[in-house]
């Protein structure tokens, strides 16, 4: 179990999901500029997102396993911020896109509640290493072991679709079935992590 506990762990894991987000992310902006039907512009705008957060997940699992972020409080902290960055950010270049295939009203209506999700995760990210302790920050505490208890158990599901599936074996196949492993080790980390010492205590449990 050290082995998940450990911030260089935690960091490569971070690094890898950065880098498989940001390969899938380039490849599907390939793919729009050589369509045999044309390139599709908004498409290629949605790709930007996901390119933008691959780079994010990547730079802060370098920071991670090179310890310029070590304190376990604050690595929580901005791994809920990135979610709520990717919330936004997603939302914003997928905008154009969603407008040309479901509608202006249908397109502007998520792309306001997914900013307002976005600005709560990032407000519940500030809240978590403020260096305050109060009730909210017990409810913060509960609601995140289990997004993160969900999460991991989703992430053991997701392998094991893949390979009851019985799909080729391919570079595709490949990268479906690493994601899942690596986001479940991230997951468990996150969770092991908030029931650490230091961290219950910061959060006033």
């Amino acid at each position: 179990m050290s082995f998940f506990k450990e911030n260089r762990t935690a960091g490569i894991a971070l690094i890898i999901l950065g880098v498989i987000n940001l390969i899938g992310a380039l490849a599907a902006l390939v793919g729009v500029f050589t369509a045999k039907d044309g390139i599709v512009v908004s498409a290629a705008v949605a790709c930007i997102g996901p390119i933008i957060m691959a780079v994010l997940y990547f730079r802060f699992g370098v920071s991670v396993k090179n310890g310029t972020i070590s304190k376990k409080i604050d690595i929580l902290a901005y791994f809920v911020r990135l979610a709520g960055l990717s919330e936004i950010i997603l939302a914003i270049f997928n905008l154009w896109n969603n407008i040309e295939t479901g509608g202006a009203w249908a397109a502007i209506g998520a792309l306001i509640i997914s900013i307002i999700i976005g600005l709560i995760i990032l407000a519940v990210s500030g809240r978590i290493n403020d260096g305050k302790q109060d009730t909210l920050d017990k409810v913060i505490w509960i609601i995140l072991v289990v997004l993160f208890a969900i999460s991991a158990i989703l992430d053991i599901a997701a392998f094991i679709g893949v390979l009851i599936a019985g799909v080729a074996f391919d570079l595709t196949l490949l990268t479906v079935l690493v994601l899942p492993i690596i986001s479940f080790i991230i997951d468990i980390f996150m969770l092991l992590l908030l029931f650490d010492s230091d961290v219950k205590r910061e959060m006033n449990m």
